[in-house]
């Protein structure tokens, strides 16, 4: 759709003043630190950090979270939902068009059609979209994915331009909430085929459906924009922080050179923060050492617990489990539907003795406690260590290594004993336990096929069936003490004064400016 206008005095100086401001800064603009420029703009298969934060302002689907996290229509007017919850009805919203770079209007409407491409493309093999184990509950969705049936067989259709329909093969709790994924954004297929193979990694094969559009795309950083209106943040600068890097989050916010920033120092500022953990410190013993014995596991794991102690530089906390706290599954919040995975109390002397049946002090001598330099635990793991020297008259070393070495030897198994944090990669909590198999890279060489079994079951489960399958392998992991949890790294959000409505997940990860102010 073309649509003539005139270059009147007001244009004209108003295009001035746009040039002036430089790319992607408006007059009420937020900058936001990435660790590399976004290179992926094709919500099905974005994710990573800067790549989905990108899309989430440049896409909107059927529905979005509001600040308050209740879901409210975005692209639909309404929806209906069918009394055994299988069958979800939208209808979308009448003259709706995709925005190209620059907020230029594109030809191309967005109508339900869009939505079933989109899915249906969530469900091809070779678009391998992080997305799809979401959605398993979509009919046939596991036969579409496999092959066995055709991508016309997904519980998606279009009853007519506006109407879209889903259907279940069983209810899903948290179905709308998981329409605000970016796989659920809509894709139109003749511009997608138009792209050959290109869709979303330039600017000229991106269309925004959402409140900001793509106004430019360089090797310096990705700039977004949307039209004036009152206080709200009209333009998103995604940059790297190129020429101060030495400075810290709280001298970023206060010098402006970003509108909020991430920080884990702890130091005292006025400004305001979402406090959040996304990662876990614990003892990784490895399985393909004389740490094989689950009991000999136990008994250090259980001294360990015992003596950990919590530093008191502010940056750590004690875990309640493997699993940060505030993660979600469906929507739903893991740790309060799992509840308390801790394993029991054990005779930890017991447990020890019946270990070392047939083994001897020699084969303890090349044991060591690898830790990374810097992490600001060394305190906390020389305690560790000195507890099982007096409780089980154990001498191991502590091996300090820089972070590169450290991460290396972890990945290739070239350890006994490590202090290490597991991350929450994208909030997914099926990631992290799956750091534990041979798939996921199994950090410690454990193998259980029961573990390997609960944890496959749950990418065919929804909500609370998914929650309970997760808790068990965690539950299991814990037990076996192949990773025995210590301290949950807090971390924080710093928020520039004067910013208002932002939202923030770090587990999605998630930062919408749909609703963000600047006074």
């Amino acid at each position: 759709m073309k649509y003539p206008f005139r270059l009147t005095a007001a244009f004209l100086t108003a295009l001035l003043l746009l040039a002036l401001t430089g790319c992607g800064s408006g007059s009420n603009s937020f900058t936001w630190f990435v660790d590399t420029i976004p290179a992926n703009l094709d919500p099905q298969v974005a994710s990573t950090a800067s790549d989905v934060i990108a899309c989430e302002n440049l896409y909107s689907g059927l529905v979005r979270k509001d600040p308050d996290g209740k879901i409210e229509p975005a692209l639909c007017e309404r929806w209906e939902r069918s009394a055994d919850g299988r069958t979800y009805t939208f209808y979308l919203k009448d003259g709706l068009t995709y925005t190209a770079a620059k907020g230029t209007a594109a030809e191309y409407a967005i109508t339900a059609e869009d939505f079933v491409f989109a899915f249906r493309r969530m469900f091809r093999a070779d678009t391998n979209s992080p997305y799809a184990v979401e959605f398993s509950a979509l009919e046939n969705s596991a036969e579409v994915l496999a092959g066995q049936m055709p991508e016309s067989a997904l519980g998606v259709s279009a009853s007519g331009p506006l109407t879209l329909v889903f259907r279940l093969n069983s209810a899903d709790e948290n179905f709308l909430s998981k329409l605000t994924l970016l796989g659920a954004m809509p894709c139109d297929e003749e511009f997608f085929n138009s792209t050959r193979g290109t869709y979303g990694l330039t600017a000229k094969t991106t269309l925004s459906s959402g409140p900001f559009y793509l106004y430019n795309w360089t090797s310096s950083g990705l700039f977004l924009r949307r039209e004036p209106s009152g206080t709200l943040i009209d333009s998103l600068r995604l940059v790297q922080n190129t020429n101060n890097a030495d400075q810290s989050a709280v001298e970023l916010v206060n010098g402006e050179k970003c509108s909020a920033a991430l920080d884990d120092t702890g130091s005292t500022t006025s400004l305001s923060s979402i406090s959040y953990s996304d990662t876990t410190w614990a003892l990784l013993f490895n399985c393909s050492t004389l740490f094989s014995s689950t009991e000999l596991r136990q008994s250090l794991a259980g001294v360990a617990r015992e003596a950990a102690v919590v530093p008191s530089t502010g940056l750590f906390a004690a875990a309640d489990g493997l699993i940060p706290d505030g993660l979600n599954v469906d929507g739903m919040n893991y740790r309060s539907t799992v509840g308390d995975v801790s394993p029991a109390a054990v005779d930890v002397r017991a447990l020890y003795l019946s270990a070392r049946q047939g083994m001897a002090n020699s084969d303890f001598n090349k044991v060591t406690l690898m830790i990374p330099a810097g992490s600001g635990l060394t305190e906390a793991a020389e305690t560790i260590n000195g507890a099982w020297q007096k409780e089980l008259s154990l001498f191991f070393s502590i091996e300090e290594v820089d972070e590169e070495t450290f991460q290396k030897r972890l990945s290739e198994g070239d350890y006994t004993i490590a202090l290490a944090p597991i991350s929450a990669e994208s909030g997914s909590v099926y990631s992290m336990l799956a750091q534990f198999t041979t798939a996921g890279g199994n950090l410690t060489g454990y193998a259980n096929a029961l573990y390997a079994t609960q944890l496959e079951a749950s990418t065919h489960a929804t909500g609370a069936a998914r929650c309970r399958l997760l808790g068990e392998c965690e539950r299991q992991l814990l037990s076996d003490c192949v990773a025995v949890p210590l301290f949950s790294q807090q971390k924080r959000l710093l928020v520039a004064s004067g910013i208002k409505g932002l939202i923030f997940d770090p587990f999605g990860p998630v930062l919408d400016l749909t609703y963000t102010t600047k006074e």
